[in-house]
């Protein structure tokens, strides 16, 4: 039977400090008058005895040595099986092997990034699955955030100023989208992490990126219960994504930093993202909610990175519990980093947002990168960005229609810093208007205000609140601008 070795270790140490009592005790020897005892320990022992004794303890610290390296071995077997306990099996399949026909290693892999990372986390349970049924996990993750028809009722919002098509679910494409990006998902419910076999049948419709999906889970794991709190209420629009992109930065940040000490870990891409017929542009999301799905892994990265650069990564665990209130926050990090300008919180405020009777079925923060998105869609990159320079707050509200109304109302107030800055967006939304509704000549109007009829829509834009403010109405009768222009000109608390 084997002994088990920390029993032996235990049982070494015992008997070697037996020994030790024993060998340093008194003994007595006979007095030698005027002799020198040069050759002899305080004990009386001899040269050779100390000799014996000090290779004696060599020996022994030798054995131990050697005991500890075999319980390291085994504890990291241990956390080897920990790892695989949630594969299907009992063992890492040859499906999930990587172009080198090596089976990537994910518990080793989670160890790792947590260690660069200087998160003390156990690695996660992995399990490899088809595409499919990740994107069903990601969805079920994406309406916990989302409950009910809320992103439904944010797609008619959308929809009502012609930001996107048609009216939709977002969240079933937007579960593809994340699924191509990463090709593996944390699932908080089973505790496992999910991961797309390269050789599924049917194959998956891109190589999945196993070190992004590694970190993302590994964070998601240790963040998620702070970042997404259900006490804290619905997030608006502009918080979730500010939310979204600390955490899909960090993950992209600590991904970056792996694959520097890891090249096979740097990412490969086959086909140019701009490509059409790249696999994530064959989801077919609308332009506008496809920009404010990319943005959390493409601006969430500067992000952290700058946050990085402030203070390491304690400034980005501090994060987490002060997480970016906007978008605007993370696309000018100093912003998040300015204590005194983030304790100055700027809202749109209106008497009352009941129209005929009516509450709004979506009442809503967008953000600036909402804003630079739209305005992008027909203005130069330059003027874009010039116009939603200086926003500092807006609210989205919409109305239902009626049956047979193809569109619903909608109302955009936005506040900006001054007044300079309230005009070139004015400017540049005048110009997304024109260019969407086809319209030849502006009907003449006084500065600072448009109104016209086109498309079986109603549409103004206005310039108000001294100056600083622009309201965006679209309606779907002429009456319903009306009223809710009233509504929106309204005196504020």
């Amino acid at each position: 039977m084997k002994i088990p070795p920390a029993l032996l270790l235990l049982l070494l140490i015992l008997c070697g400090g037996l020994a030790a009592f024993f060998l340093s005790g008194e003994k007595t020897v006979p007095a030698v008058d005027g002799g020198l005892l040069s050759d002899r320990g305080k004990g009386g022992e001899t040269v050779e005895d100390l000799s014996k004794q000090i290779e004696l303890l060599l020996g022994q610290n030798e054995y131990l040595q050697g005991q500890v390296q075999v319980l390291q071995d085994e504890n990291a077997q241990l956390i080897q099986k920990l790892g695989t306990l949630g594969m299907k099996g009992g063992t890492q399949t040859a499906a999930m092997a990587a172009d080198d026909g090596i089976a990537p290693d994910f518990v080793g892999m989670g160890v790792d990034m947590m260690k660069l990372r200087q998160i003390k986390a156990l690695p996660l349970v992995t399990s490899p699955a088809t595409e499919a049924e990740v994107e069903k996990v990601v969805l079920t993750w994406l309406r916990r955030l989302q409950p009910g028809d809320e992103a439904q009722r944010q797609a008619r919002a959308l929809a009502a100023l012609g930001w996107i098509p048609q009216e939709i679910d977002p969240l079933p494409l937007r579960a593809k989208l994340l699924t191509r990006q990463l090709g593996g998902w944390y699932d908080s419910e089973s505790d496992t992490m999910w991961v797309i076999e390269p050789q599924s049948d049917p194959p998956p419709s891109a190589k999945p990126d196993e070190p992004l999906a590694v970190a993302f889970g590994q964070l998601l794991r240790e963040y998620e219960p702070i970042l997404f709190q259900p006490k804290h209420g619905r997030l608006s629009t502009d918080e979730r994504i500010a939310r979204e992109s600390l955490l899909a930065g960090d993950a992209g940040l600590t991904r970056f930093l792996f694959s520097i000490q890891n090249a096979k870990a740097e990412p490969k891409f086959d086909i140019p993202a701009e490509d059409p017929d790249h696999p994530l542009n064959q989801v077919p999301m609308p332009i506008f909610l496809r920009e404010m799905a990319m943005f959390p892994f493409m601006r969430g990265f500067e992000f952290a990175q700058a946050l990085h650069s402030a203070g390491e990564f304690p400034q980005l665990n501090a994060a987490y519990s002060r997480p970016p209130v906007s978008s605007a926050e993370v696309i000018e990090p100093e912003l998040y980093l300015d204590a005194a300008a983030r304790g100055s919180h700027v809202g749109v405020r209106f008497q009352s947002v009941s129209w005929n009777g009516v509450e709004p079925f979506w009442d809503d923060q967008l953000g600036k990168f909402a804003c630079v998105t739209v305005l992008r869609a027909h203005n130069e990159d330059g003027a874009a960005a010039e116009g939603a320079r200086g926003l500092l707050a807006d609210r989205l509200l919409a109305w239902p229609a009626g049956v047979g109304a193809k569109r619903h109302h909608a109302a955009w107030q936005t506040l900006f810093q001054d007044e300079d800055s309230a005009q070139a967006f004015f400017k540049a939304m005048s110009k997304v208007l024109v260019e969407r509704y086809e319209i030849e000549k502006m009907p003449d109007k006084k500065v600072g205000e448009i109104e016209f009829a086109a498309q079986g829509r109603w549409v103004s834009l206005k310039q108000n609140r001294a100056g600083q403010g622009v309201s965006l109405i679209d309606t779907a009768s002429e009456a319903a601008r009306m009223g809710i222009n009233q509504l929106i000109e309204g005196e504020t608390k």
